[in-house]
Protein backbone atom coordinates (compact mmCIF):
# COMPACT_ATOMS: atom_id res chain seq x y z
CA UNK A 1 0.00 0.00 0.00
CA UNK A 2 3.23 2.30 0.77
CA UNK A 3 4.12 2.02 -2.81
CA UNK A 4 0.56 2.43 -4.26
CA UNK A 5 -0.40 5.25 -2.57
CA UNK A 6 3.44 6.17 -2.29
CA UNK A 7 2.95 7.33 1.50
CA UNK A 8 4.55 6.10 4.35
CA UNK A 9 3.09 3.28 6.52
CA UNK A 10 2.34 5.99 9.63
CA UNK A 11 2.03 9.68 8.88
CA UNK A 12 0.66 11.55 12.25
CA UNK A 13 0.20 14.66 10.41
CA UNK A 14 -3.19 13.49 8.74
CA UNK A 15 -6.24 13.14 9.54
CA UNK A 16 -6.67 10.44 12.31
CA UNK A 17 -8.66 7.97 9.87
CA UNK A 18 -5.63 7.91 7.09
CA UNK A 19 -2.43 7.59 9.69
CA UNK A 20 -2.45 4.14 9.39
CA UNK A 21 -2.03 3.15 5.99
CA UNK A 22 -3.36 -0.22 6.39
CA UNK A 23 -6.60 0.46 8.20
CA UNK A 24 -6.91 3.26 5.51
CA UNK A 25 -6.50 1.35 2.63
CA UNK A 26 -8.94 -1.33 4.26
CA UNK A 27 -11.57 0.59 4.48
CA UNK A 28 -11.32 1.69 0.33
CA UNK A 29 -10.47 -1.75 -0.35
CA UNK A 30 -13.73 -3.20 1.11
CA UNK A 31 -16.14 -0.46 -0.54
CA UNK A 32 -14.21 -1.91 -4.15
CA UNK A 33 -12.45 1.49 -4.54
CA UNK A 34 -8.58 1.03 -3.99
CA UNK A 35 -8.09 3.57 -7.10
CA UNK A 36 -9.58 6.39 -5.07
CA UNK A 37 -6.23 6.71 -3.02
CA UNK A 38 -3.54 5.22 -5.17
CA UNK A 39 -0.95 7.77 -6.45
CA UNK A 40 -2.55 9.88 -9.25
CA UNK A 41 0.36 9.22 -11.08
CA UNK A 42 -0.98 5.73 -11.54
CA UNK A 43 -4.15 6.63 -12.24
CA UNK A 44 -5.59 5.17 -15.32
CA UNK A 45 -2.98 3.27 -15.76
CA UNK A 46 -3.26 0.04 -13.94
CA UNK A 47 -5.56 -2.71 -15.17
CA UNK A 48 -8.58 -2.95 -12.72
CA UNK A 49 -8.21 -7.16 -12.15
CA UNK A 50 -4.23 -6.24 -10.99
CA UNK A 51 -4.99 -3.51 -8.94
CA UNK A 52 -8.41 -5.67 -7.80
CA UNK A 53 -5.74 -8.72 -7.15
CA UNK A 54 -3.66 -6.47 -5.47
CA UNK A 55 -6.14 -5.29 -3.06
CA UNK A 56 -7.50 -8.83 -2.04
CA UNK A 57 -4.00 -9.87 -1.41
CA UNK A 58 -3.39 -7.12 0.87
CA UNK A 59 -6.21 -7.24 2.36
CA UNK A 60 -5.90 -11.36 3.16
CA UNK A 61 -2.59 -10.24 4.65
CA UNK A 62 -4.30 -7.84 6.98
CA UNK A 63 -6.46 -10.59 8.81
CA UNK A 64 -6.72 -10.37 12.10
CA UNK A 65 -5.58 -13.66 13.65
CA UNK A 66 -2.58 -15.22 11.95
CA UNK A 67 -4.07 -18.44 10.98
CA UNK A 68 -6.52 -16.54 8.46
CA UNK A 69 -3.33 -15.14 6.78
CA UNK A 70 -1.80 -16.57 4.08
CA UNK A 71 1.63 -18.06 3.26
CA UNK A 72 4.13 -16.44 2.09
CA UNK A 73 4.31 -18.57 -0.81
CA UNK A 74 0.18 -17.54 -1.74
CA UNK A 75 1.27 -14.04 -1.35
CA UNK A 76 3.86 -14.60 -3.92
CA UNK A 77 1.48 -16.52 -5.82
CA UNK A 78 -1.03 -14.16 -6.25
CA UNK A 79 1.17 -10.82 -6.15
CA UNK A 80 3.05 -12.72 -9.36
CA UNK A 81 -0.71 -13.27 -10.68
CA UNK A 82 -1.51 -9.72 -10.03
CA UNK A 83 2.02 -8.71 -12.35
CA UNK A 84 0.86 -11.07 -15.13
CA UNK A 85 -2.92 -9.34 -15.19
CA UNK A 86 -0.93 -6.29 -15.51
CA UNK A 87 1.83 -6.87 -18.23
CA UNK A 88 -0.80 -8.62 -20.46
CA UNK A 89 -3.10 -5.43 -20.12
CA UNK A 90 0.47 -3.53 -21.08
CA UNK A 91 1.08 -5.67 -24.19
CA UNK A 92 -2.35 -4.83 -25.42
CA UNK A 93 -1.98 -0.93 -25.16
CA UNK A 94 0.05 1.13 -27.85
CA UNK A 95 4.22 1.84 -26.88
CA UNK A 96 2.86 5.09 -26.17
CA UNK A 97 1.56 4.21 -22.53
CA UNK A 98 4.50 4.89 -20.85
CA UNK A 99 4.63 1.27 -19.54
CA UNK A 100 7.85 -0.03 -18.59
CA UNK A 101 7.71 -2.57 -20.18
CA UNK A 102 8.52 -0.99 -23.73
CA UNK A 103 11.87 1.24 -24.07
CA UNK A 104 11.65 3.11 -27.40
CA UNK A 105 14.51 2.15 -29.52
CA UNK A 106 15.13 -1.45 -28.06
CA UNK A 107 14.09 -4.36 -30.21
CA UNK A 108 11.92 -7.29 -28.60
CA UNK A 109 13.36 -10.50 -29.86
CA UNK A 110 10.89 -13.53 -29.71
CA UNK A 111 11.87 -16.25 -26.62
CA UNK A 112 12.70 -19.45 -28.13
CA UNK A 113 10.05 -22.36 -27.90
CA UNK A 114 10.58 -24.26 -24.55
CA UNK A 115 11.63 -28.35 -24.70
CA UNK A 116 9.15 -29.41 -22.14
CA UNK A 117 10.13 -32.48 -22.98
CA UNK A 118 13.47 -32.13 -20.87
CA UNK A 119 12.88 -32.46 -17.29
CA UNK A 120 14.79 -29.93 -15.67
CA UNK A 121 15.46 -32.11 -12.60
CA UNK A 122 17.12 -34.81 -13.69
CA UNK A 123 18.37 -33.18 -17.16
CA UNK A 124 17.23 -35.50 -19.18
CA UNK A 125 14.51 -37.34 -20.97
CA UNK A 126 11.82 -38.90 -18.88
CA UNK A 127 8.91 -41.72 -20.15
CA UNK A 128 5.93 -38.66 -21.38
CA UNK A 129 6.04 -35.30 -22.15
CA UNK A 130 3.40 -34.99 -18.76
CA UNK A 131 5.72 -36.22 -16.09
CA UNK A 132 8.88 -34.16 -17.53
CA UNK A 133 6.63 -31.22 -17.45
CA UNK A 134 5.09 -31.49 -13.63
CA UNK A 135 8.41 -32.29 -12.96
CA UNK A 136 9.49 -29.03 -14.67
CA UNK A 137 6.59 -27.46 -12.70
CA UNK A 138 7.39 -29.07 -9.78
CA UNK A 139 11.12 -27.52 -9.91
CA UNK A 140 10.47 -24.17 -10.31
CA UNK A 141 7.30 -23.55 -7.91
CA UNK A 142 9.05 -25.04 -5.27
CA UNK A 143 11.92 -22.57 -5.73
CA UNK A 144 9.20 -19.93 -5.38
CA UNK A 145 8.36 -21.28 -2.17
CA UNK A 146 11.82 -22.12 -0.93
CA UNK A 147 14.91 -20.57 -2.82
CA UNK A 148 16.83 -23.58 -2.04
CA UNK A 149 13.93 -25.52 -4.18
CA UNK A 150 13.59 -28.16 -1.87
Amino acid sequence: MEVLCTRPALNPVLPREQVNIAEWAMTWQKKGMLDQIMDPNLVGKVNPASLKKFGETAEKCLAEYGVDRPSMGDVLWNLEYALQLEETSSALMEPEDNSTNHIPGIQLTPLEPFDNSVSMIDGGHSGTDDDAEDAATSAVFSQLVNPRGR
